[in-house]
């Protein structure tokens, strides 16, 4: 890891097929995740959207490793911010490991360019969108923060 790398670990009361299940599926995906709906057969090599509601692609990517339920990485590119856009793709790179009956999901996201714009963006979004799936999938209800 680098100083550019962004990392965030949440602890859900939930087993990791459930946390994957939230992190791939789009009836998940719109519920807790700014109304996006998450696309993709996850296989390696394959696409990765988040379409908006007006169905505009908010991120698109590949996919690059998949160990159900343990491991998914995948590109990101940025498609709603055009300075972001430019940045070309980052990585994202959730880990899942079964801790006492709950899941330890570490996400690491990286491969910034220089001064990056989208860091910056999602700095505080991660940790709020990974919150409100732990809210999601331990309550059944979403909070409002995405």
């Amino acid at each position: 890891m680098t100083d550019r790398d962004h990392v965030c670990v949440i602890y859900i009361q939930a087993p990791p097929e459930a946390v994957w299940q939230g992190l791939t599926s789009a009836e998940f995906t719109r519920r807790y995740f700014h109304q996006t709906e998450i696309e993709s057969d996850w296989q390696p090599g394959s696409e990765v959207i988040y379409y908006n509601a007006d169905r505009s692609i908010a991120v698109k990517g590949e996919v690059l490793e998949v160990e159900y339920p343990r491991l998914l990485s995948f590109t990101w590119h940025v498609q709603y911010n055009p300075e972001a856009q430019a940045e070309g793709a980052t990585r994202v790179r959730f880990t899942l490991e079964a801790v006492e009956g709950a899941t330890k999901l570490t996400l690491i996201h990286d491969q910034f360019v220089a001064n990056s714009v989208l860091i910056d963006s999602i700095s505080d979004g991660w940790i709020a969108i990974l919150s409100n799936l732990k809210t999601l999938l331990e309550t059944g209800e979403a909070m409002a923060v995405s």
